[in-house]
């Protein structure tokens, strides 16, 4: 097959890419959810994630001024609401009530979880920097929350040393635009 030379619109090649909601409070403690395709980890010890978010978007004003995140993770179901959380701005919409999901409290810091993700990692801004057109915000992670029976261990190799059962979770992945694509269970296990 012919290679050809692309020139924009480059991302594409790293898609798909997990989706993940990221929370965060205004200032009147309200919580708002942002639709994130860029995030990952970046430090095992401590565990360091990051997301990446325009500073058009209303959700980095909100995540600049608390310095505390919580990177929500959906599974498939969740698809619709969170291409509408993606599409629509906290500063007009309770997204919360429009997509029925539950707030439910954090442990270690204020911004609240989404119960119905499958797992959730609560941050603290530990640094952040302007790459291009987005700001990347690197949070130590100060609680990890899993729903139980969801993951399993790695035999061998790691880290990690835990992965999700592909069975019971199907992950939401990005393919762009208004696309979603989700895991299949068969897996490949390499020894």
């Amino acid at each position: 097959m012919k290679r050809v030379e692309l020139k924009d619109g480059l991302d594409f090649i790293m898609l798909p890419r997990p989706v993940v909601l990221a929370t965060c409070l205004d200032e009147d403690k309200k919580p708002n959810i942002i639709t994130l395709g860029w995030a990952s980890p970046v430090s095992h010890k401590p565990l360091v994630v990051a997301i990446a978010v325009s500073p058009k978007r209303y959700s980095h004003d909100l995540i600049d001024k608390t310095k505390e995140f919580v990177v929500n993770f959906p599974d498939i179901s969740m698809a619709e609401g969170s291409n509408w959380c993606g599409r629509k701005s906290g500063r007009r919409y309770d997204k919360f009530a429009e997509t029925g999901w539950t707030i439910e409290p954090s442990q270690y810091i204020e911004t609240p979880r989404i119960a119905e993700c499958y797992a959730a990692l609560e941050c603290k801004v530990i640094d952040q920097t302007v790459a291009g057109d987005h700001t990347t915000f690197f949070g130590e992670v100060v609680g990890a929350f899993v729903n139980e029976m969801t993951f399993k261990s790695v035999k061998q190799g790691g880290p990690p040393d835990k992965y999700f059962d592909p069975s019971i979770i199907k992950t939401l992945q990005h393919l762009g635009g208004d696309i979603y694509v989700s895991n299949d269970e068969e897996l490949r296990e390499f020894s």
